[in-house]
């Protein structure tokens, strides 16, 4: 009796034989069999067959805050930080100092933190406002930290103050704390070539100030039809920083027409001449002007 050669049996391609059907993901066909396997960010289930989602935040794989998402992870950073545009995981703080609104950001200094920012004032003479941004004058005049004298007044600028006095010169009297009245003449014969009055006023503003800019008006108390007035600058005014010019018949003005470069302390004298009724009288301004630094 005569042996039949054996059987050859061909393997059977379960992969290909039952696309999608046998694997949730991939389908790797082995000897007599086959295997399943998963894409990156999913794991083969329990039966073998099922890919489910790998939760990549359990490994802690960023810096800050992880989101899992299907498949896949995102990192997130907290405020005040960004995330690497080189690893897409580290999160880098966030200069906010010198982004290119960083010079509006505070009104002053501008301090990086890490994840943050914080504003400063000058050392004195300022304080920080409720909004953490801007710096405000302190009025030391107002909060009663000056040194003044009994016999000075305080007068506030901006980050500091300055105590004034003043005398009324010879032939005057004082008729308030800030304006001295010209006597009665008499035989003196000086006396009618004198200003009527003299008022001293104080005024200041920081070294920025925008020009041309009016920092002082002055006129008549009350106009009569007819009259006409001459402003001029007698003192103070050297350097040429400051120009009049006449706004109507009966008043005008003290304008800054090129900057102050540094702070300082200027005292100028205006007088007017009013022409009234074929008489002149003559009033004279004394101008304290505190130039503060620019802030």
């Amino acid at each position: 009796m005569a042996l039949s050669p054996p059987l050859s049996v061909a393997d059977i391609n379960e992969c290909r034989r039952y696309p999608g059907r046998l694997c949730g993901h991939k389908c790797e066909n082995t000897l007599g069999s086959y295997h399943c396997s998963c894409s990156v960010g999913f794991r083969l289930a329990a039966d073998g067959r099922s890919c489910e989602d790998v939760n990549e935040c359990h490994s802690s794989p960023c810096s800050q805050e992880c989101a899992n998402v299907y498949g896949s992870y995102q990192c997130y950073c907290r405020r005040g930080y960004q995330l690497s545009d080189v690893d897409g995981v580290t999160c880098e703080d966030i200069d906010e100092c010198a982004l290119p609104t960083g010079g509006h950001i505070c009104s002053y200094r501008c301090i990086n933190f890490p994840g943050s920012f914080q504003c400063s004032c000058p050392s004195s003479g300022y304080r920080l406002a409720p909004n953490g941004r801007n710096c405000q004058d302190i009025d030391e005049c107002v909060t009663g930290i000056h040194n003044c004298s009994i016999n000075e007044t305080c007068f506030n600028i901006q980050g500091s103050f300055r105590c004034l006095a003043f005398e009324c010169p010879e032939n005057y009297r004082r008729s308030a704390d800030t304006r001295c009245e010209l006597l009665p003449c008499h035989e003196n014969q000086e006396c009618p070539k004198l200003p009527l009055r003299i008022t001293y006023y104080h005024l200041s503003f920081p070294t920025n100030i925008h020009v041309p800019a009016v920092v002082f008006r002055m006129g008549p108390s009350s106009s009569v039809p007819g009259d006409s007035m001459q402003l001029a600058i007698t003192s103070g005014n050297e350097e040429g920083f400051f120009t009049t010019r006449k706004v109507n018949p009966h008043s005008g003005v003290v304008a800054l027409t090129k900057p102050v470069p540094e702070p300082r302390d200027l005292l100028l004298t205006v007088k007017m001449d009013l022409y009234r009724h074929g008489t002149v009288s003559s009033f004279v301004a004394k101008l304290f002007i505190f130039v503060s630094a620019e802030l």
